[in-house]
């Protein structure tokens, strides 16, 4: 798969869904899963907004080390899209929302995307080229 096509299934991946599956490490340090609705940037940065009292966020503060799954069922007509994300979560500082909901982002250092209509392969991204193409889209 070439740059072009695996950006275009990435960005697919992303549009299909708005909910992804985040990892995070527990305070015995074994994982910790939980459905979150998620926004992304054309960095591949992933946003979610939780309440500030849920094993999650807690989990983030003590570690922010997470890790992703984003995929959406039924996948697309002949075969299955998805993103795997191991990145870092930080709080996002408080702007107009005063709801009680705590942002965060989710910055990528390491990123994969199988897309089983063109084979069988996990392909590894590469975000720093996905980072410095954003650049020239401004």
């Amino acid at each position: 798969m070439n740059d072009t096509g695996l950006k275009a299934r990435i960005r697919e991946a992303l549009e299909r869904t708005d909910v992804m599956a985040l990892s995070t490490i527990d305070e015995d340090g074994g994982p910790w899963t939980s459905p979150v609705q998620y926004q992304w940037d054309s960095q591949l940065n992933l946003y979610f907004a939780s309440m500030p009292d849920v094993r999650h966020v807690r989990n983030i503060e003590r570690d922010a080390r997470v890790a992703v799954a984003i995929y959406n069922m039924p996948g697309p007509p002949g075969g299955n899209l998805g993103l795997q994300i191991r990145g870092t979560a930080t709080p996002v500082p408080p702007g107009s929302r005063n709801d009680g909901w705590q942002q965060f982002k989710i910055e990528p250092v390491e990123a994969w995307c199988f897309d089983s209509r063109v084979d069988r392969q996990r392909h590894h991204v590469d975000i720093p080229s996905i980072n410095q193409d954003a650049g020239q889209e401004h």
